[in-house]
């Protein structure tokens, strides 16, 4: 009898481990989704906004402005180029005109001469339709 448990007790463990191997394997093991440049552009899901809203017109104070260009799942597509439309009255600094691997772009923002812009981003794949509006005073 107790060779029969033993043989029990053997073949649950090891039914145990092979379980465990398992869903370590699946959720451990296997490959992480992957943001490749061979994403697709989703320009709906892509986004852009900016910090602070307003700053003075003295080309001194600084809007950060931030481009998420991201794919279908909502994942960011690295190596993008984001170029910026707007007022030729604003000045745009480029901080990072080439999305990283979160899809990430960012601009610097100032102008000497008051007023409310508008900006919108665009990418190889087209414009973004969303844009942010920005007041210098």
């Amino acid at each position: 009898m107790n060779k029969k448990y033993l043989l029990i007790i053997a073949f649950l463990s090891l039914a145990l481990i092979a379980s465990l191997f398992l869903v370590l394997k699946t959720t451990i093991f296997v490959k992480k989704a992957s943001n490749s440049n061979q994403s697709t552009v989703v320009l709906e899901n892509s986004y852009i906004f900016v910090s602070p809203l307003q700053a003075k017109a003295d080309n001194k104070e600084k809007m950060r402005l931030t481009v998420f260009i991201l794919d279908g799942r909502g994942l960011g597509v690295p190596n993008q180029i984001v170029d910026l439309s707007t007022s030729v009255k604003i000045s745009i600094t480029e901080v990072q005109k080439n999305t990283d691997e979160s899809g990430k772009a960012v601009f610097d923002l100032s102008s000497n001469i008051p007023g409310q812009f508008n900006i919108t981003a665009k990418t190889q794949s087209g414009t973004l339709p969303q844009q942010v509006k920005v007041v210098f005073y």
